[in-house]
């Protein structure tokens, strides 16, 4: 071919490319131009979340403890609203809320403006018709179906059930799952075990028009149920409590020592987390908020032990051979511990000749000073220790605290000072820097029960998908295991049992069955003390540990609490009977 005709051939190539091109761009823009320019301005394709239900959390024996109920949400997506004034202003007349305040709502709510933001949640039928009837109108304003958290026991159970609540910035930071008005645990088991609980959303992908409106929905994914979790809770066991608690300030716990499993637990003051959700008054939450209501005692509160860390005491005594069960001690009604005389609590009584069993049974301070003091600050630490005081049980649920195992090296670097044969005596007790928390004295009696052996305590019983298949279980866990020697666990048993048998005291035997009880008063300041009683039941094959605490009490002494446990103890047995209420 010549270099003509080659140049011919491009030519006519460039030609025909630019010809097809023309007629392209004529017929999109001038034929075809009016549809495209409708469809670009009118019609796009937008994602959609679809919520998913949040898993249900139930009780040993399948009762409803929280669950998601279908509620309708007024939202506003301010991108598409096309008369802002007008418009707020027709569903300001509906619902009831001030228009400054819808503003507010909106301006305050840190969501982009092409994301709806929820303005009223639990819409009535009437108010749902009156805005559907308009949504011609009302471009921006849409009504969702969506599910509102819901507590059937109000308060019952807000201690480790915990409450859900919106999504912060940080919480959209940490993880990607999480919308804008999205919901999270924030206390409890609702927290604990989010992942299982919060399901897996689905989405839509759908064609709107200009005013957000969907057009047609192109696909869609559906979303996944939430998982069940049930829990080791008798509720017929927990109400039973918290009724015997009261509104008192305080802690009531019943744990199974054979496996670690929680019965029923108590923080009182609590609240109704309904009320939270449906949005409390700041007048209200200041309250509950000055109460600490909102703090679980049971697991996050740090209090002096008072005498129930005693038999700790006569442990280490005995294990280290400082006494014997045959030891007797004259107790007079105090004792000269370096320069300071410390008193018994019966002062200016005293309690005379005691043995082992007998000065744990009547709790006698002067008793605890003298062995403690002779036994030493190292043994009493290594068995206070090895019985998981100072550390965390690992219950599970967030913010446990560890309390305080206090130390001579924990004091040097602390407080500044040298630990005195003083600071030796009052841990003897139970006073002093020493600080627990309720879970810990039920774990360590759940310990003494069964002679060294302690399991973790848990609120997990299973956790099922919505179809009821069980994908995880709490298989019990041993927390620690100390070899305690039976003759050294009689020692203690037969005092707490001779405590347990004394007239005021024998209201915790219920059919006959041996109690191991331990009572303990802390001072807490010059007026002040926290009441303790901690017992299990039966001696030589315990079935339930059970624990009252508290604080700033109004008691007239530790052994007034025995009516209570006699309770727990009752309603416990009528439970567990074939058919039981």
């Amino acid at each position: 071919m010549s270099e003509k005709t080659k140049t011919t051939v491009l030519y006519v190539i460039v030609f025909l490319i630019t010809v097809t091109l023309i007629s392209r761009i004529f017929y999109l823009q001038i034929i075809k131009g009016s549809y495209y320019k409708n469809l670009s301005e009118n019609k796009s394709i937008r994602i959609i979340e679809i919520p998913t239900v949040r898993g249900k959390i139930l009780d040993r024996n399948g009762v409803v403890l929280a669950e998601d109920l279908p509620s309708y949400y007024l939202e506003i997506t301010r991108s598409y609203l096309k008369k802002p004034k007008e418009e707020l202003e027709y569903i300001s007349g509906i619902i009831g809320i001030p228009v400054d305040k819808i503003e507010e709502i909106l301006n305050n709510s840190g969501i982009p403006p092409y994301d709806p933001v929820v303005i009223k949640k639990e819409l009535s039928l009437k108010q749902v018709v009156a805005i559907k009837e308009h949504s011609f109108e009302l471009p921006g304003v849409d009504i969702s179906l969506r599910a509102k958290r819901f507590y059937p026991y109000g308060e019952i159970g807000e201690n480790f059930l915990g409450f859900v609540g919106l999504v912060t910035k940080d919480d959209l930071k940490q993880d990607k799952f999480y919308n804008y008005n999205d919901y999270i645990g924030k206390q409890g088991i609702e927290k604990e075990y989010e992942n299982f609980l919060r399901g897996e959303k689905g989405k839509e992908e759908v064609q709107i028009d200009a005013s957000g409106k969907i057009i047609k929905v192109l696909s869609a994914e559906e979303p996944v149920p939430g998982n069940n979790i049930y829990l080791t809770i008798d509720i017929r066991l927990q109400k039973k409590l918290e009724e015997l608690v009261g509104d008192k300030t305080g802690v009531s716990i019943a744990l199974d020592p054979k496996s670690g499993e929680i019965l029923a637990m108590v923080s009182r003051p609590s609240f109704d987390p309904n009320k939270l959700i449906e949005g409390m008054n700041e007048k209200e939450y200041k309250e509950l908020s000055q109460k600490n209501a909102f703090f679980n005692r049971a697991t996050q509160g740090e209090y002096p032990s008072g005498s129930t860390f005693k038999p700790i005491t006569l442990i280490a005594a005995l294990m280290t051979h400082t006494i014997t069960k045959n030891t007797v001690i004259y107790c007079k009604n105090s004792i000269r511990i370096g320069n300071v005389t410390f008193r018994d609590w019966i002062y200016p009584a005293a309690f005379g000749y005691q043995n082992p069993e007998t000065a744990l049974a009547n709790s006698s301070d002067v008793f605890f000073y003298t062995i403690g003091t002779k036994t030493g600050i190292s043994a009493i630490d290594e068995y206070a220790k090895s019985l998981g005081l100072g550390e965390k049980t690992g219950i599970d649920l967030p913010g446990e605290s560890s309390g305080l195992l206090p130390t001579p090296e924990w004091k040097k670097n602390a407080v500044g000072t040298e630990w005195y044969i003083g600071d030796t005596a009052n841990l003897s007790i139970g006073q002093g820097f020493l600080l627990v928390t309720p879970i810990q004295m039920a774990t360590l009696y759940e310990g003494l029960a069964n002679n060294g052996l302690e399991y973790t305590p848990h609120l997990l019983l299973k956790i099922t998908d919505s179809s009821g298949k069980v994908i995880k279980t709490y298989g019990k866990k041993i927390r620690l295991k100390e070899d305690l020697p039976n003759d050294v666990m009689d020692v203690v048993k037969n005092g707490m049992e001779m405590l347990a048998n004394r007239p005021e005291m024998r209201i915790m035997k219920i059919g006959g069955r041996t109690v191991c009880a331990k009572t303990g008063t802390a001072e807490i300041g010059k007026n002040s003390v926290d009441h303790w009683l901690i017992a299990f039941s039966d001696r030589e094959d315990p079935e339930i540990v059970g624990l009252f605490f508290f604080e700033n009490s109004d008691f007239a002494s530790s052994h007034s609490l025995s009516p209570l446990m006699g309770k727990l103890f009752e309603t416990y047995y009528e439970i567990k009977k074939p058919g039981g209420k």
